[in-house]
């Protein structure tokens, strides 16, 4: 029975770390980065009318990795594998244009 007791020491000791500065920033981060990747992938399909080459997507790192498969297993993004000038490309779904839209 002392499980719980154990548990909400460590939420609170995790609530406490969280409040760090650069963990705030970091969480305010993983929070905006999806939004920021969508809109660059709608702005450069639209520029380009078509698929957007994912050489020319601005990804950070693994946060860019894991958050486009994320906009595609969201139904944000398609990703498309026969594209002839890019391994990868990525297209918006219509729900991902009118999310990018209502932020316009």
């Amino acid at each position: 029975m002392t499980q719980p007791t154990q548990n909400t020491g460590r939420e609170a000791a995790a609530d406490e770390l969280s409040q760090l500065a650069p963990l705030a920033a970091l969480s305010n981060e993983l929070r905006d980065y999806p939004l920021r990747l969508l809109l660059q992938v709608c702005e450069q399909a639209d520029k380009r009318k078509g698929p957007v080459p994912d050489h020319t997507l601005t990804f950070v790192p693994y946060l860019g990795e894991t958050t486009i498969r994320a906009l595609v297993e969201g139904g944000y993004v398609e990703r498309l594998d026969d594209v002839p000038y890019a391994i990868l490309a990525y297209m918006p779904t219509e729900r991902g244009r009118a999310l990018a839209a209502s932020l316009r």
